[in-house]
């Protein structure tokens, strides 16, 4: 118990801070970037470019986190965040040392930086969200991989709790720092050094406790010497199906212990048939292609895509439409963005209460587009009621979502020796579909905006209701019972239930 209290707080620090790292851009890099006299619609390709960069990469990397192991991987990440952080808070000023070579006019340099300006900071983004999605994937895996207790399910809570505190506090100490010290030393010096230190603290102190240990039970048996010959062959007569690392267990106590030789060569001559008929049935590991044409996976990734765009298609917009429509100051604008995150913390501790069943997570996708309508209104008060939703109604989709991806892969590969692969390839996929939706949200928006923010919301809460609906008629589980309720109402014949859940 008290291992599992280090792990959770070990999980929830990591994603504190990075988030926290992570979401100090958005209210600062955009100011400096005004100030170099950018057009604020390559701010959006900057953005964008970090969107690309957590879809893409961590579906190129998912395979490494099991033969590397998956926290060196975080590691190696959090030292190429910090580095990015770096070199994000110099591009500046090495703009200007490059440009201060160039021979011209004033207007020809000053457009030669710029451009070179957005290509850097994009570059710099698209690495900054590969080595971002890269730790959240890990942390994800993780989480799924050391809590396999239900009584210890709630950690996907606790880790989404830090996440919402960390984009709490990264705007709120990012932009205090950014007033008092200025832009360099935020990125440069505080954030750079952050991160190294959080690489530094998991390498040196998080490590031990976050390694996993693949049947970790069984080889602590093995060398305490608990199980014995007699037992274990009973077992395996019973039991033909236990885990291979079982078998081997088995195998080494028989032959050491058996009091003839014959009889123990006999016996793993069979163990070693039926481990390679159990190989032999349990297919090809599993992989990114194999898992993306797994229906629930795919639509359970799309349905995540979905949720996600129902923020990330109204945040560039919200802030002009609050100053134009509603003449509120920045100060209220500011209130109003984090009245989302503020609501989302506490939320993700009640959200472990209600009952984990396809069934939530349809309602959860099917009410968010309230939330987005609401924030489309022409009402002041009603627009803050639907931000507060938008950070209420998705949260069972957020908790809940990864879990049943995570069971439905496991299902299908019940080896042992390969569920941690599938599971961090699950993690991979969901971290890529979410990111994705921010790629959609950053370009549907401003592309429907422009017809009027009000239709915006609309067209945006038809396509998530329209998922909603999707992921529930399409689970296998809800057509098994809808037919059954229909052929006990005619007097049919029910038929057996191939659904596990």
């Amino acid at each position: 118990m008290q291992q599992q209290r280090h792990q959770r707080i070990s999980l929830s620090l990591i994603a504190i801070v990075v988030n926290a790292s992570y979401t100090t851009i958005a209210p600062i890099l955009p100011l400096e970037i005004s100030k170099s006299g950018i057009n604020e619609r390559f701010v959006s390709l900057i953005f964008l470019s970090f969107s690309f960069g957590s879809s893409i990469i961590p579906l190129l990397v998912a395979h490494k986190f099991q033969s590397i192991g998956t926290v060196k991987v975080m590691i190696y990440s959090m030292i190429g965040m910090s580095v990015v952080f770096w070199f994000i808070g110099h591009v500046f000023e090495m703009t200007r040392w490059i440009s201060s070579t160039d021979d011209g006019d004033g207007s020809a340099v000053q457009s030669n930086q710029n451009n070179i300006i957005i290509s850097m900071l994009t570059i710099l983004q698209f690495f900054l969200g590969a080595f971002f999605s890269i730790i959240t994937t890990g942390y994800y895996s993780l989480a799924t991989l050391l809590f396999t207790d239900e009584k210890e399910s709630n950690i996907m809570s606790y880790i989404e709790a830090s996440v919402g505190s960390g984009y709490i506090l990264g705007p709120l100490v990012g932009s205090y720092i950014y007033d008092t010290m200025g832009y360099q030393f935020t990125f440069s010096t505080f954030i750079s050094l952050s991160m190294m230190l959080l690489a530094f603290i998991t390498w040196r102190f998080l490590t031990p406790c976050l390694s996993y240990k693949e049947s970790e039970e069984v080889d602590d048996d093995v060398d305490s010497g608990c199980f014995e010959s007699d037992d274990v062959e009973a077992q395996i007569v019973s039991d033909p199906s236990s885990s291979l690392s079982l078998r081997h267990t088995a195998s080494y106590h028989s032959i050491d212990t058996s009091s003839e030789k014959k009889d123990s060569n006999n016996l793993l001559h069979s163990i070693n048939i039926e481990e390679e008929e159990k190989q032999t049935q349990q297919g090809p590991p599993p992989t990114i292609s194999s898992l993306i044409r797994v229906p629930k996976v795919i639509l359970a990734a799309s349905a995540i895509s979905m949720v996600n765009l129902s923020w990330t298609s109204i945040e560039p917009l919200l802030a002009t439409r609050l100053d134009n429509t509603f003449h509120i100051g920045s100060k209220q604008i500011g209130l109003i963005f984090s009245l989302s995150n503020i609501i989302y913390v506490p939320m993700v501790f009640l959200v472990q209460y209600l009952p984990k069943h396809v069934r939530t997570l349809s309602i959860s996708i099917m009410l968010t587009p309230l939330a987005v309508l609401l924030v489309g209104s022409n009402s002041l008060s009603m627009v803050v009621v639907g931000v507060i939703l938008l950070g209420l109604l998705p949260t069972p989709c957020w908790i809940q979502l990864l879990p049943w991806m995570q069971e439905q892969t496991t299902m299908l590969y019940p080896d042992p020796k390969v569920q941690p692969k599938a599971i961090d390839i699950t993690a991979s996929i969901y971290n890529s579909a979410m990111t994705f939706g921010q790629v959609i949200g950053y370009v549907l928006g401003p592309l429907l905006g422009s017809k009027g923010f009000t239709r915006m919301t609309h067209i945006v809460a038809l396509l998530i209701t329209c998922q909603g609906i999707l992921f529930l008629f399409s689970t296998e589980e809800y057509c098994y019972k809808s037919s059954l309720r229909f052929n006990r109402r005619r007097g049919l014949p029910i038929r057996a239930n191939h659904y596990i859940n």
